[in-house]
Formats: structure tokens, C-alpha cells, sequence
């Protein structure tokens, strides 16, 4: 009678048994999907080469839609710059002393949330001075000259881009890009956009 007691008893607590196994193995399963960054949808960063090479601040945040998507936008400015009026100013790359830019990127790998390969469309919003030709008559003579003259302009561009963002376990990123767009509207812009990117950030 003890024996067939012992058995009923070892019977019943096998369920319970094999559900802890089940609820470890799931666990261990969840801490690794949490582990890689899968369940964070924001970012910021700092594009270190405008920075460093150029003296302007450009900063992002970015947003995680989905797996394959994010949208974003990044603001820039010439704050850094200490070679405005010398000779050498390599700021003058960049027409635009004001900037915001919004941006969506999609990612074309599959498992990851939102890194990897991806392409990007972008809108601009800018303000600077541009170097043009101007062409005007000589009140004294009627010739007509040309001169080259600083002119003001704020202008909408549209364009595109490529680049790969790779995110670590931790949250740390680089994204790497290249876009390039066009101004669409004021004669006075530069007619195309450049935007080169070396960004490092965090996602949280």
C-alpha cells in the first residue's frame, strides 16, 4: 500500500516538473531575444565627421517603426566652426549654416530590429548663403559684368540615400551613409545636397 501511495505521489508531481523545465527554457529564450536590442525603438547620435572635420553639430534621433523601418530627424549646425573669413574654411563644403532634415530608412535584413543594409528617403529644410554668379549692367559703361556674390537662401530639398547601421548587444551603434538630394525651389541654393554621415549613438 506505501509503494502504490509512492508511486501516486512521484505521478502527480511530474506535470509540475516538466512546466519549471518549460518556464526555464522559455526564460532563457526571452532573455535572449530582450538581450540584443530588440525590444528598444529609440536612438540618438552624433555625426562625428561633420563634428570633427567640419565644426558643425548634427545630431539625430531616430525612431523604430517596425523591423524594417525607423523614422527620424536631425538637426544641424554650424556652431563649431572656428576657420569662418580664413582661407581655409572647410565649413564652406557646406552651403547651409541651418538645417533640419527628416528622414525614414528601410532595412532590408530580415531578424534584426531595425539594422543592417538599408535605403533612405529624406526632406531638407535649409538656410545658409551660396556662391553664385551674378550678372549685371555697369551704370556707367552699359557692359554687362559678372561677379560672384554671397547670396541668402532657404529652400526645401527631396533625395535619397544608402548606407548600414550596426547595432551592439549594449546599445551602442555606427551608422554609416551617403545621400544625396536637390533644392527645389529658391535660384539662389545649390541645386544639389550632399549628405555624407558617420554617426555613433545609443539605442535605448
Amino acid at each position: 500500500m506505501k509503494k502504490l501511495l509512492f508511486v501516486c505521489l512521484l505521478a502527480s508531481l511530474l506535470p509540475f516538473s516538466n512546466l519549471n523545465a518549460q518556464e526555464t527554457e522559455t526564460e532563457t529564450e526571452t532573455e535572449q531575444t530582450l538581450y540584443p536590442r530588440r525590444t528598444s525603438y529609440n536612438e540618438l547620435s552624433l555625426n562625428v565627421l561633420n563634428v570633427l572635420v567640419f565644426g558643425a553639430l548634427d545630431a539625430s534621433y531616430e525612431r523604430v517603426l517596425n523591423e524594417n523601418s525607423t523614422v527620424g530627424v536631425e538637426i544641424f549646425s554650424k556652431v563649431f566652426n572656428k576657420n569662418e573669413g580664413e582661407d581655409v574654411d572647410l565649413s564652406k563644403v557646406y552651403a547651409k549654416d541651418l538645417s533640419i532634415t527628416g528622414k525614414f530608412k528601410f532595412f532590408f535584413e530580415e531578424g534584426n530590429n531595425a539594422w543592417g543594409f538599408y535605403a533612405e528617403g529624406f526632406g531638407m529644410l535649409s538656410d545658409g548663403t551660396n556662391d553664385k554668379d551674378v550678372t549685371r549692367e555697369d551704370p556707367l559703361t552699359g557692359n554687362k559684368i559678372t561677379t560672384e556674390e554671397e547670396l541668402d537662401y532657404t529652400d526645401f530639398a527631396l533625395g535619397f540615400g544608402v548606407g548600414g547601421k550596426f547595432v551592439a548587444k549594449q546599445g551602442f551603434l555606427i551608422d554609416v551613409s551617403f545621400g544625396l538630394g536637390r533644392n527645389l525651389f529658391n535660384k539662389n541654393s545649390p541645386d544639389l545636397v550632399i549628405l555624407p554621415a558617420v554617426n555613433v549613438g545609443y539605442r535605448f
